[in-house]
């Protein structure tokens, strides 16, 4: 899997969006050159249904505690329509003021994106951990 390639394919997709607010807020993230894809090989799936419970909990976790995020409450919306079964792959891409989690379904097309725009670079990268669950 070429790095590069895994960014060009979410701005690609992403301008094909772009009168979603969710998707020029991804964006404005990923026009930043420090944005780096840093997923692994082959990314991470995970059951559509798994999702959408993880994300209605962080969606009330981020607004409790001010955390500001673009994109949440559509992939929510999406999550819900899309099948409890379904495979949905996840990317992170990661910089110093931005960062995005992207969400793909099985034939490649990009679903939505979570983004969370950090006050500085410490805040930005922990926000988005919590946002993909790593604390």
């Amino acid at each position: 899997m070429d790095i590069k390639n895994e960014k060009s394919r979410l701005s690609d997709a992403l301008k094909q969006n772009s009168e979603q607010k969710w998707a020029a807020a991804a964006l404005s993230v990923t026009d930043d050159p420090r944005v780096v894809f840093a997923g692994s090989a082959g990314g991470a799936s995970s059951k559509a249904g798994d999702l959408l419970r993880i994300y209605q909990i962080r969606q009330k976790h981020c607004v409790e505690e001010g955390i500001e995020t673009y994109g949440m409450a559509e992939l929510i919306d999406v999550l819900s329509d899309f099948g409890e079964r379904g495979l949905i792959q996840v990317q992170p891409f990661l910089g110093p003021g931005g960062s995005i989690a992207a969400f793909w379904d099985a034939a490649g097309d990009l679903l939505g994106c979570i983004t969370v725009l950090g006050r500085d670079s410490e805040s930005g990268w922990g926000n988005l951990d919590f946002a993909n669950g790593k604390i």
